[in-house]
């Protein structure tokens, strides 16, 4: 500093520079509680929102076993059968077995040609390509 020059300091004035880092310091953990509150409660609210569809799943699992019951129950041979006989007055009848005979068709060309060149031949003839 030069000399001859009186400079006059304030004394709260450093008192009030000094407290400027410690309220500084003191809003940002202020403002860091209240988002750590604000994430909690978020939290807590999503858990309640996945506990509810927790219930749900297991509640609609056990819907769903029932009703395959029911429908299993519904569709057995032995409930469509009694239910055809009492409630629509149907008789099971005699069941006859028609045999028909085979009955092989004039012979093609393609079954032809397998019989005088093979099979490869004909496999050739059934798609169009002739072998000279």
């Amino acid at each position: 500093m030069p000399q001859g020059v009186d400079v006059m300091v304030d004394k709260n004035y450093q008192k009030r520079v000094s407290s400027k880092p410690f309220f500084m310091l003191f809003a940002l953990v202020t403002v860091m509680l209240v988002g750590l509150g604000f994430f909690r409660f978020n939290s807590a609210q999503l858990e309640f929102r996945l506990g509810r569809i927790e219930r749900s799943i297991v509640r609609y699992t056990t819907e769903e076993a029932e009703l395959r019951q029911i429908l299993s129950g519904l569709t057995s041979p032995i409930r469509i059968y009694s239910f055809c006989r009492e409630q629509l007055g149907m008789v099971a009848g005699t069941q006859e077995v028609v045999r028909v005979p085979r009955v092989r068709m004039a012979s093609s060309p393609v079954d032809q040609l397998e019989s005088q060149r093979g099979w490869r031949y004909s496999m050739f003839a059934f798609f169009g390509f002739t072998a000279n």
